[in-house]
């Protein structure tokens, strides 16, 4: 069942991921501020799910989402950021945050519901 929903998963991120290419550079932000509203709906119905299984689908989906989300952050706007702004000080604090969170989303990957710190972690994500 999961397979089969990840598979639904993966075609509505395709669909959404090539409606995303046709819009203008512009629309960048508009673009990660959706991602975040869609994570955050992830995170809210996570704290209200019962079952395992829909803990580990909503946990995956969540990661998935915030590896693709930072990936985008360093790779366009941190280096835009810096390069237009100069501020070392927070570009390294949004590195180091990014690592931090990159570490966690691993470990939630690698465990599962059975394990005793998961919904911790992933309510510190």
């Amino acid at each position: 069942m999961q397979q089969a929903s990840r598979r639904t998963s993966s075609r509505s991120s395709s669909t959404t991921r090539s409606a995303r290419t046709s819009r203008t550079p512009g629309d960048a932000i508009s673009l990660l501020k959706a991602d975040h509203r869609q994570v955050e709906e992830w995170f809210g119905q996570f704290e209200k799910a019962r079952s395992d299984s829909k803990k580990k689908d909503l946990a995956q989906r969540i990661c998935q989402a915030l590896r693709v989300h930072a990936t985008i952050e360093e790779e366009i706007f941190y280096p835009a950021f810096l390069e237009a702004t100069g501020e070392d000080d927070l570009h390294h604090e949004a590195e180091v945050e990014h690592a931090s969170a990159k570490e966690l989303i691993a470990q939630i990957e690698q465990s599962g519901p059975d394990d005793d710190y998961f919904d911790a972690k992933v309510s510190i994500m």
